[in-house]
């Protein structure tokens, strides 16, 4: 049996898919979630986050914390719906500690980001950083996907809005100009294409007495189909072939982004981005146990 990969996630709690992906993560056979931190970090998240883990029985899972500008609600009617009511909770330090903490005990850690990439940069102003890295958020436009693979609404486009990357542009600029291994991007233009539906969900119900995490993500879906942007992140971080990449340099421009070929840049530090995928219900099939 391969050793499992291990992982740290960075994520918000605005979008379900962030929660639906921390359960996938907490009990995929294939991965061992080392530590999570959340984005910004208010005691209503951690405390969602917290009740999360202690369903799936990870309570041993580290959880750190940004630092939230104010103390408005960012845990929305759905969440609640959906594993019932929590408690608030603290941290048990900031993201950039909890961050270096899994560095020091796993240098080969995996990070997955699902949210603006302000717990990350703080990582990165210690001297320190992951050296394989998953975001899900950039854009690839009609100068890198062929014309066959794009989405309608996103042809003719060179350039995009991304959410993730736009919370921090300036975070985002310096995390891909940081040399390592691995880099890649899930891009916009493929993440919007990826539907979970209940077609979908019928595929993995024979697993999911088999695995915690799972049933929990089901319980989810049959609250409410949806785009699952971060949990094709996970999925692909754990099994990159499913997807098709190409090698490019992110750029922004005017509040969008966008990329150009890594081998017209060679002096630059490049890293890889979803064009498409292939077959979804493969990809979806990563998840079962």
């Amino acid at each position: 049996m391969q050793p499992k990969l291990p992982f740290h996630f960075d994520m918000e709690t605005a979008d379900p898919d962030d929660s639906m992906t921390l359960a996938i993560l907490a009990t995929h056979p294939k991965v061992n979630l080392v530590s999570v931190s959340v984005h910004p970090g208010g005691t209503d998240q951690v405390g969602f986050v917290r009740h999360i883990l202690r369903i799936l029985d990870r309570e041993d899972v580290r959880i750190g914390a940004g630092t939230p500008k104010s103390s408005a609600s960012r845990v929305s009617v759905f969440h609640k719906e959906w594993v019932g009511n929590f408690e608030h909770s603290e941290a048990d330090d900031t993201a950039a500690n909890i961050m270096a903490e899994t560095l020091l005990q796993f240098p080969d850690c995996t990070l997955l980001t699902g949210a603006a990439l302000t717990n990350p940069y703080a990582l990165f102003e210690t001297g320190i950083f992951f050296d394989r890295w998953f975001c899900q958020g950039g854009f690839a436009g009609d100068n890198i996907v062929p014309k066959e693979y794009r989405l309608e609404k996103f042809d003719g486009k060179r350039t995009c809005a991304t959410f993730n990357l736009n919370g921090n542009p300036l975070a985002a600029e310096a995390l891909f100009s940081i040399p390592m291994s691995e880099r890649r991007m899930i891009s916009k233009n493929v993440c919007h294409g990826a539907i979970f539906t209940k077609a979908d969900a019928e595929l993995l119900i024979p697993f999911r007495s088999h695995n915690k995490g799972l049933d929990l993500f089901l319980d989810a879906i049959e609250l409410k189909e949806k785009a699952l942007h971060d949990t094709v992140a996970a999925l692909l971080a754990i099994d990159p072939s499913k997807a098709l990449w190409e090698d490019v340099i992110p750029y922004r421009k005017r509040g969008e982004w966008g990329c150009v070929e890594a081998k017209d840049y060679p002096e630059q530090q490049s890293s890889f981005i979803t064009t498409y995928i292939p077959d979804l219900t493969d990809l979806w099939m990563v998840i079962k146990p």
